[in-house]
């Protein structure tokens, strides 16, 4: 499985609110009444770019003359859903800065191991036994290695397999981190759009609040005048 599909099964994961369904980003976000309007293209993982609204007034007309309050309460949602992206990318991103120092730490082991069984030597290095208690032990270079590969699962691999399959895992681990990179800085640019967008939706009602107020003041005092 590819490292791209499991980023996007990745953020597929974080979004669902329930059920098993098998859906990338950009599908999350087709639950929103207005997504069609309000975003616009998605990036490589699915998730959707944010329109700038340039008028409000015609936003409202496309969207068939819905409501101040409809608009709001949809950037409101899609605000939370990228907020819940952002969270997801910045924990996998977290989680990439402690297994990428990690598996480097592995590879130089493995390195080290390689060094000393083709020069036919014995390595001695320090293991813990328990809290700030280290004993000394001989390592026999016999050409094999044994690596963890999740919970409770080793396995033991040949010294130039094991290599191999550390510096491809680096490598994918490497790929996660800028990809989550990537990924927050468009989810963060889309947060600022929304929140602009909904300032001038709200500016927008206030203006034609206060207009209507005061065509009605005006008209009234009109009216006062004639009937005086």
């Amino acid at each position: 499985m590819s490292e791209e599909k499991k980023e996007v099964e990745e953020l597929d994961s974080a979004l669902k609110e329930g059920g098993n369904r098998t859906e990338d980003a950009s599908e999350q976000f087709k639950d929103l009444k207005m997504a069609t309007i309000l975003t616009s293209e998605t990036n490589e993982r699915g998730i959707p770019k944010v329109i700038f609204i340039e008028s409000v007034e015609k936003l409202l007309e496309e969207t068939e003359n819905s409501s101040v309050e409809t608009l709001i309460g949809a950037f409101n949602e899609l605000h939370q859903k990228f907020k819940l992206l952002e969270s997801h990318k910045v924990r996998t991103k977290k989680a990439m800065a402690v297994k990428i120092p990690e598996i480097e730490r592995t590879l130089q082991l493995v390195d080290h191991l390689i060094e000393s069984y083709e020069k036919n030597e014995e390595l001695t290095t320090h293991y813990s036994l328990s809290e700030m208690l280290y004993a000394r032990a001989k390592i026999h270079t016999n050409g094999v290695v044994a690596l963890w590969l999740g919970a409770q699962v080793m396995v033991e691999y040949p010294y130039d397999e094991a290599k191999n399959i550390l510096t491809t895992s680096l490598k994918n681990a490497k790929l996660r981190r800028d990809i989550c990179d990537q990924d927050i800085d468009h989810i963060r640019d889309q947060i600022i759009t929304v929140e602009v967008n909904m300032a001038r939706v709200f500016n927008f009602d206030v203006k034609r609040r206060r207009h209507l107020k005061d065509t009605l003041s005006t008209a009234n005092d009109q009216s006062s005048a004639l009937s005086s």
